[in-house]
Order: structure tokens, then C-alpha cells, then sequence
């Protein structure tokens, strides 16, 4: 575990309420410090702790004026210090005109999934010999409940993302990595095939690979799925022991030395 001296995890956020006392109860369970500070144009409180500040987690919410944000960008920037920021997905883009992705260690959407929270603090403190391995997938099902309960399976195995449209997925894509997609084929409005074929427009993201998910079965709907290229095809009748077998599957394969 990392000294103390190398500083404790302060929480920044418009007022300290219930849930930022749960962050700091959960971070104190893993043994790390922490302090909590509200932002002003000043930034006296920040300034009281800085030295003793080993990592930042912004906690937006409520709208934070731009001129604050700023003052937070210069103490990241002359203490060469990063942020976790926490907020909305529609809040991204807004934050890093302010704070450059540079100094953003990891983007969370709200509501918070406090075991990836927790996982990113031990992985800054540890660093990353005992979770290299743990692979991220992102789930993307307009259906709620569905979604849901893939995650469930996954969760204990994997880092998970959910997505409940294309757009939600595009977006989550362009802010996290993902080593897998677990696409539905249909969705309204953008469908599973539309989103891989705008992910195989970008350099970034064309190189995910992606698993649909569907429903159906019929000979002519599972030729039109390997046409868009899928790493493979999974029936949502799948139950838990066997997908967790195909994931298993297909990340042990992707370890394999070409031609073996």
C-alpha cells in the first residue's frame, strides 16, 4: 500500500452530502486518506490542502463556473497532478474545454459504479501488476432489464460499461476503452449495425471488437450479422455459465501467438 506521505484522496464537489461521505468511507475501507474541499474562485480550501493531496475526484453536481474550473486546471497542472471526474455523460464535453484529458485520470458517469470508483483509487496508489489482467466490456441493450442482468453475470469477472442506445454507446466509447462490445442488433432509432459501422470509421475505435447479441436465429438474419464482421453472435437465450464460457473463450484466444 502506498505511505501516507504520498497523500490522500480529495474529493471536490459543490457541498459535502451523503453520498461524497460514502466516497470517502469506501476509500478509507481500502486504507487511502481523504479530504473533502468545495471549489470557489479563490480556491482557499484547496490551497490549505494541496500539498498534503496525493489525487483529485471532481464530483459534479451542480453547473460549476468556468473561472473555478480553471483555478482547479492550474493546481493539477503546477502540482503535475490528476483528476477522476464524476458526472453526467452531456457534462463531458463541457469539462475538457476546461481540463485537458491529459490531466483526467478517468471519466465516471453518474449514477456512480463505486466498485469501478474503487478499482481506479487502488490502481492509482497499487498500480496496474494485479488488475492488468481484468478486461473491460461494454453492454449495449435498449432493454433495461435485459442489460441489467448481463451486467450482473459479468460484473464479478469483468469491468463493465452499459450503454441504452447507440449514441449512449459511441459516447461511452469515446471517453472509455473497451476490449469488447456486447451489442444488440436491434435498437431503435441507431441500430447495432450502424453503430459498428461508425465505430469502424474511427482509427480509434474500428479495432474494438464486437459480439451481437439478438434474438433471432433464422439461417439469412445470422449471414447478414458475419457480413458486418463480428468477432461473433450470441442468442439472448444464452444463459450465464454459457457466456461467461464464450468470453473466456474469446480472450484466451486473443492471447494465443498468431498461428497457434
Amino acid at each position: 500500500m502506498m505511505p501516507k506521505e504520498f497523500g490522500a484522496v480529495t474529493i471536490i464537489s459543490s457541498s459535502e452530502g451523503f453520498f461524497t461521505k460514502g466516497m470517502e468511507t469506501k476509500i478509507h475501507e481500502l486504507g487511502y486518506e481523504t479530504a473533502f474541499a468545495t471549489l470557489d474562485e479563490g480556491n482557499r480550501e484547496l490551497a490549505r490542502i494541496r500539498n498534503k493531496t496525493a489525487l483529485y475526484v471532481l464530483y459534479l453536481q451542480d453547473e460549476m463556473e468556468p473561472k473555478v474550473l480553471l483555478n482547479l486546471h492550474d493546481i493539477l497542472n503546477m502540482d503535475n497532478k490528476k483528476v477522476i471526474v464524476i458526472g453526467e455523460s452531456e457534462d463531458f464535453d463541457q469539462i475538457k474545454k476546461t481540463i485537458p484529458v491529459m490531466l483526467i485520470l478517468k471519466w465516471l458517469d453518474r449514477p456512480l459504479d463505486m466498485n469501478a470508483f474503487l478499482k481506479c483509487i487502488h490502481t492509482f496508489y497499487e498500480g496496474e501488476d494485479e488488475v492488468v489482467e481484468r478486461k473491460s466490456i461494454l453492454i449495449v441493450d435498449d432493454d433495461i432489464t435485459y442489460m441489467r442482468m448481463i451486467y450482473d453475470w459479468l460484473k464479478e469477472d469483468y469491468d463493465v460499461g452499459m450503454a441504452a442506445s447507440g449514441v449512449q454507446a459511441i459516447s461511452w466509447l469515446v471517453k472509455n476503452s473497451a476490449d469488447l462490445v456486447l451489442m444488440d442488433y436491434e435498437m431503435p432509432v441507431v441500430s447495432g449495425p450502424q453503430v459498428v459501422e461508425m465505430l469502424h470509421s474511427d482509427s480509434v475505435t474500428g479495432q474494438i471488437p464486437v459480439m451481437f447479441l439478438t434474438g433471432k436465429n433464422e439461417k439469412e438474419f445470422v449471414m447478414s450479422v458475419i457480413d458486418l464482421k463480428p468477432v461473433d453472435y450470441l442468442l439472448k437465450s444464452i444463459d450465464r455459465m454459457a457466456l461467461l464460457g464464450k468470453l473466456k473463450k474469446f480472450f484466451a484466444n486473443q492471447k494465443k501467438p498468431d498461428g497457434m
